[in-house]
């Protein structure tokens, strides 16, 4: 009787070993499908984002581009006007000369554009004629 206690341990010892060591294999790997879920897309190296902030000067919606007085971009360029590539033009419906913007300058090889563009500040409202100009208008009519 004894002998059989110890083949019946055996037994049982060996199927919770087995049992632990399949379930621990199986903990550690993940199938195919888990892989390519969880694997991010690398993003595309060449393409670089800067922050750009500065006045509008001209916007240009037949020819899809904006002249920007810009601020410094530190590790980029420095202060400067330039006209920019706007790929998608309705970014530009709500843009008028003077406002201030910040905006994504996004550069892959040559080619470059904005895009996330923002008012910060709208432009100020022009100027109302002052009251001596009228008058000096009138007299001389």
């Amino acid at each position: 009787m004894n002998d059989r206690r110890s083949s019946l341990w055996k037994q049982t010892s060996l199927v919770v070993v087995l049992v632990c060591v399949f379930g621990l294999t199986s903990c550690n790997e993940k199938s195919p499908e888990t892989n390519t879920q969880t694997t991010q897309q690398p993003q595309d190296a060449s393409v670089k984002h800067y922050q750009l902030t500065g006045r509008v000067i001209a916007v240009d919606k037949p020819n899809k581009s904006l002249t920007v007085d810009g601020d410094d971009i530190p590790g980029f360029m420095s202060a400067m006007q330039m006209p920019y590539d706007v790929k998608d033009p309705s970014l530009m419906d709500k843009l008028t000369p003077g406002d201030k913007i910040s905006a994504d300058v996004v550069v892959k090889g040559d080619d470059s554009w904005l895009e996330n563009i923002k008012v910060t500040q709208p432009a100020p409202p022009a100027p109302k004629p002052s009251s001596a100009l009228s008058l000096a208008q009138a007299r001389a009519a």
